[in-house]
């Protein structure tokens, strides 16, 4: 199951990675190539059960505004948001096996 630590480590990495007043060309396979090669498996499998946490919808819309600085007017945006990007880090894998 997915922890405060675990979602804390998914909105550090989210706010390094996906501040919207710094975004790069073609950040989400850069952020996705990241995660992908950290070092640290503990942290790489904390920031997906914090993401899987997150996508199946244990965050806020305002937790994660003020992480990233993104900005949606109903928790369904983020929702569609962090599955699209879901999808990109783990293809057709169902989050909810990742929570246990």
């Amino acid at each position: 199951m997915a922890s405060a630590p675990d979602t804390r480590t998914f909105l550090e990495l989210s706010g390094d990675m996906m501040d919207v007043n710094s975004l790069i060309r073609g950040w989400e396979d850069h952020f996705v190539h990241q995660v992908a090669n950290l070092r640290d498996e503990s942290l790489r499998q904390s920031f997906r059960r914090g993401f899987a946490h997150s996508v199946t919808g244990g965050l806020t819309p305002q937790e994660y505004e003020r992480a990233t600085g993104w900005d949606f007017d109903t928790p369904a945006e983020l929702h569609e948001h962090l599955r699209t990007l879901w999808t990109r880090f783990y293809g057709d894998a169902d989050p909810r096996d990742s929570l246990t």
